[in-house]
Formats: structure tokens, sequence, C-alpha cells
């Protein structure tokens, strides 16, 4: 007798092929570093203190107590202290405080000037020395207490124009703050 045996291998052979594409972009923001005081201030966002607000009797004395303080105008009041004098009784008070001196054009510099407080035909009859920082695109003010009550310090929404971004890149920013230290 024979026996026959019959194998049958059948092999399935299944390729997959997957392809992936992936695309990689690469941003880079410049940022500017700037004085500390560009990051740590008093926001003060006050309508009342719009030099075209009537005047009344806001004091400055206590808002800056002991002082000095590093200050942000914001809103609608306005985001900067005026450059001219506005005359007495506006901005809520009857004294009204603006600045006298040249605002700093480039950005991450400091100017020293006085602001004026204005009463009794007399534009500059009381003033503070103070300290205006330009933080590109805003300024912080470093203020003190108002040398007396019925005084206060307006704001407006005319902008100073800031003529210059100065600070670009952390090169430009080691760059003057050696010219700084060597000062």
């Amino acid at each position: 007798t024979t026996t026959t045996t019959t194998t049958t291998t059948t092999t399935t052979t299944t390729t997959t092929t997957t392809t992936t594409t992936t695309t990689t972009t690469e941003t880079t923001t410049t940022t500017a570093i700037l004085s500390s005081q560009c990051y740590n201030y008093t926001t003060i966002d006050e309508e009342s203190r719009n030099t075209n607000k009537p005047g009344g009797s806001e004091c400055d004395q206590a808002t800056f107590a002991p002082g000095p303080r590093w200050v942000r105008f914001t809103g609608v009041g306005g985001t900067e202290i005026p450059t001219k004098a506005v005359g007495p009784n506006r901005c809520g008070t009857m004294a009204t405080g603006w600045y006298s001196g040249a605002m700093p054009t480039v950005v991450d510099t400091t100017s020293s000037g006085s602001v004026c407080f204005d009463w009794d035909s007399n534009s500059c009859q009381w003033k503070n020395d103070i300290n205006v920082t330009n933080c590109d695109s805003y300024y912080v003010y470093e203020l003190r207490p108002s040398p007396g009550c019925s005084m206060r310090y307006c704001t407006t929404n005319t902008p100073t124009a800031k003529v210059s971004k100065g600070v670009t890149s952390i090169s430009d920013y080691i760059k003057n703050l050696f010219k700084k230290l060597i000062s």
C-alpha cells in the first residue's frame, strides 16, 4: 500500500509603506531686555486725571507716599504726563502737574526732569524732580508725593513721539549696559 500526503503551504506577504513628512519651522523672536522699572511698576488707570476733565480737590500727596515709586499710566485717562502746561483747575485737581524736561527717545534710557504744578497764573508754582524711562511702547515715571494738596499729576492721550527703537538684541543690551557702567 502506498500513502500519499500532500501539504500545501500558502504564504501571503503584505508590504506596508508609510511615508511621514515632518515640517519644522523655526521662529526667532528678538525681545528687548529692558530696565527693571519697565516690568516692576504700579499701574494707574484714572480717567479723572485726563487734561480734559474739570478741576476738583484730588491730591497726590498720599497716593505716592512715601515715594518715590515707578508708575505707568494706562486707560482712557491717558498714558503720559503732558509735556506742556495745561492750566489750573483740570485733571480733578486745582494745581495741575505737567512734565518739564526732555522725554527719553531711545528705548531703555531714562531722563531726569521736573513735574511743575500750575497754579495762580504761575505754570511752575511748585515742582517735583522725577525720572522718566522709555520702555519702548510706553513710559514709566518715578514719582514722588505732590508738594501739597489739591496738586495732582495729570495725564493725556497725546503720545510723545518715540524716535528710536534702541535695544533690539541681547548684544545691543550688553553694549548699552556696558556704556552705562563705564559712564
